[in-house]
């Protein structure tokens, strides 16, 4: 499970909950660092204008206080900066600042993801050229490079951005003023970002390094970002070929790389034993250096019982049990079977059992013979099986239905497919690869509805 950055708030700017609500508690470090770089920067280097500068600095101090909570309970500042914020956008505010808490809580909705992307690449550049502290110029850029990514991956100026992030990223957390947990924030929220990008997030770690080394050697943080960045490092020295491909010379640099990922990600735990995601990442070390499946599941254990419904850290050990590292289909299905049915486990990792005979699939190269997997006797009962508990489970858990559908037009259960469909509390065409794939689905599940 990804963390929610922490987000921050204080009873002195008097955040109104609604009858039942929780109560936000406030870091008051972070609040007086948040206040400063947004409220005391609007002062000093916003855009101001009598007609607009007491809502600007209303919803400056209402995300600060978001920005500041330590138990997640931030839905009534969500609601207070929906709220203020269009009475902004009516007053012809062009404070930079403003201009991306608007396209943050408010602007996008309507708008297209190429739309907002755009939105967020000129108010990234706004924020780049004004006079607001790096941690803000970070996280206007951080917003930018997120829907660059879901747009265009070869957009002509996301190097630009990613240079951007970087630099200032590094500046922030090398501030005195930081705390160390708003740093921490900043730092893994990058490497979550780049995750899959080796280069970039390769890149990011190498710009943020030398203010890491020097103020934040006894961050548990800092040491989980530095082994994240050198699994990355050490694939990229390995490459995507076959083992026979490659180099010795390559195969010495992924294995003292990957120990070095080794040796960061320990001392991460030794220093914080909480944290799930260095559970997750030491899985990731041990699918690549191999030295035996009861490493992996001691990892696997540590982080399970912090998180019973931690998908990406089961999705973890289901790589590492793929054939092709440590495993077999028959240990995939098997561990899926586990997550399913035990009930030590919560969420979506009930679902893992369908999810299972997905990945397994995906380890057949022949399309006939995968297709044919999908019509093995079990399969289809398997996946009813997870689906039904779960909707038993949690029913109000209703966008699961595309999953559900999903894998009902993969056994061939044509009549279960449709009556999935019919159940949608909206239609998520994109999951099943666009309105047009879709379209075509409904139309052969509905000539040829029957049982296989």
């Amino acid at each position: 499970m990804i963390r929610t950055p922490a987000i921050l708030f204080i009873v002195l700017f008097g955040a109104t909950a609604c009858a039942g609500e929780l109560t936000p508690l406030l870091d008051p470090v972070r609040l007086d660092y948040n206040l400063k770089t947004t409220v005391g920067a609007y002062d000093t280097v916003g855009r101001r204008n009598p007609a607009w500068d007491p809502a600007a600095r209303q919803c400056l101090a209402t995300f600060a206080r978001l920005r500041s909570t330590t138990n997640q309970v931030v839905e009534g500042f969500f609601r207070d900066l929906q709220k203020d914020l269009p009475q902004l956008a009516g007053s012809a505010c062009d404070d930079p600042m403003i201009g991306y808490l608007q396209l943050r809580f408010v602007s996008t909705e309507g708008h297209s993801t190429a739309e907002s992307a755009a939105a967020f690449r000129k108010t990234a550049l706004a924020m780049k050229d004004s006079g607001y502290p790096a941690i803000r110029k970070f996280y206007a850029t951080l917003w930018a490079v997120r829907l660059a990514r879901q747009t265009d991956r070869n957009a002509p100026d996301l190097a630009d951005l990613l240079d951007t992030l970087n630099s200032e990223l590094a500046k922030a957390i090398d501030d005195p003023s930081i705390p160390g947990a708003e740093a921490g924030d900043a730092v893994l929220s990058v490497m979550e970002l780049l995750a899959g990008y080796r280069a970039d997030r390769w890149n990011a770690f190498r710009a943020m390094e030398p203010a890491l080394s020097r103020r934040w050697t006894n961050a548990a943080w800092a040491h989980q970002a530095r082994g994240q960045a050198y699994l990355d490092y050490a694939w990229i020295a390995r490459g995507n070929g076959y083992a026979n491909t490659v180099s010795q010379a390559n195969w010495k640099r992924f294995a003292e790389r990957i120990q070095t990922a080794s040796e960061a990600l320990e001392t991460a735990w030794r220093l914080d034993p909480t944290d799930v995601r260095t559970c997750q990442e030491m899985i990731r070390v041990e699918l690549a250096q191999g030295q035996g499946r009861n490493r992996m599941e001691t990892w696997f254990q540590r982080g399970i019982r912090l998180d019973p419904s931690n998908y990406a850290l089961c999705s973890g050990k289901m790589e590492y049990l793929r054939p092709r590292w440590h495993g077999s289909i028959p240990d995939m299905i098997a561990f899926g079977r586990e997550c399913t049915f035990n009930t030590n486990y919560a969420g979506a990792v009930r679902l893992l059992l369908a999810d299972a005979h997905l990945e397994a699939s995906r380890e057949i190269q022949n399309d006939q013979e995968r297709a044919a997997y999908w019509r093995q006797k079990g399969v289809w009962s398997d996946v009813k099986a997870a689906f039904e508990q779960f909707f038993k489970l949690y029913p109000g858990e209703t966008g699961y239905r595309h999953n559900y559908a999903f894998y009902a037009f993969r056994c061939g259960r044509w009549q279960e497919f449709l009556d999935q469909v019919n159940l949608f509390p909206s239609t998520n065409a994109a999951y099943f690869g666009g309105q047009k794939r879709f379209d075509e689905m409904i139309r052969q599940a509905t000539s040829e509805k029957r049982e296989p």
